[in-house]
């Protein structure tokens, strides 16, 4: 399995102390440089915290950076104004690498649906680590109410909705 992470996934769940995620999940780690540039050499510059531990995942070779140039890219090109070029590239190295996008922007995800890609959010990676066991609904809850009250974008009834497939998710331990 290849995974293309947006920004978003890197930020947040960083910033909540779910960096651990990127190690447990199987397969190969991917941001576009475009990505890169967004969350630590910026984020560096602001003083974000999340910009250190997303530079250390790609120093011990847990998530890999790599440029994006593609035709596919270049098609997408014509949707900037609806997309930034980190979501372009990720749809782009997604659809390349025959990989998962994993993004929180809506219109990027129907992009990806419509293009035939694998696409999840942050909250998928969440439920992925709770259905492993390696993550209990109680933390699961708490680590998306605080990644809530840091600025992720959840509406009331999406959030009902995580809370009700949280309590639906059967573990592997039971």
């Amino acid at each position: 399995m290849i995974w293309v992470f947006d920004a978003s996934p890197l930020i947040y769940l960083n910033m909540v102390g779910l960096d651990w995620i990127f190690e447990q999940l199987e397969g190969e780690k991917l941001i576009p440089s475009e990505v890169y540039k967004e969350v630590v050499t910026e984020g560096k510059v602001r003083g974000d915290a999340d910009a250190i531990l997303s530079e250390e995942l790609v120093k011990k070779g847990v998530i890999k950076v790599a440029a994006v140039e593609s035709d596919f890219k270049e098609l997408l090109k014509s949707l900037n104004d609806e997309l930034h070029e980190g979501e372009l590239g990720v749809l782009a190295m997604a659809k390349d690498e025959g990989g998962v996008a994993v993004l929180d922007e809506s219109i990027a995800r129907e992009v990806g649906r419509i293009f035939k890609i694998e696409v999840h959010g942050t909250i998928f990676s969440i439920f992925l680590m709770v259905r492993m066991g390696k993550l209990g609904k109680i933390e699961a809850k708490a680590k998306m109410d605080l990644m809530i009250n840091r600025g992720f974008r959840l509406g009331h009834e999406k959030y009902l909705e995580f809370l009700n497939l949280l309590d639906c998710v059967e573990t592997k331990s039971g």
